[in-house]
């Protein structure tokens, strides 16, 4: 499991534009060797240019990065990938 505490990024004359290659590099930690693996990305509900970080990444790799708004339904997904822990 990785635990991103932001949304990689790089700042180019003030503006925040993902980094795709540290998001991947990250989440990639996640599952090796053939294993399945468990990215978290927190967020803040107030911070808009995150989702829209977010947004950018889901359309540049053509992914679908699923919202999570409780520790329930995160208990929910872990649950579905690790059945029997």
């Amino acid at each position: 499991m990785v635990i991103n505490y932001d949304v990689p990024y790089k700042s180019d004359f003030g503006f925040k534009n993902p980094d795709y290659a540290n998001f991947m590099h990250r989440v990639g930690r996640t599952g090796r060797f053939g294993t399945d693996g468990l990215a978290i990305t927190l967020t803040s509900k107030t911070d808009e240019t995150m989702d829209n970080l977010l947004d950018q990444i889901q359309k540049h790799y053509e992914i679908d990065i699923a919202q999570l708004n409780s520790m329930n339904e995160l208990i929910k997904v872990y649950g579905i990938m690790r059945p029997n822990k």
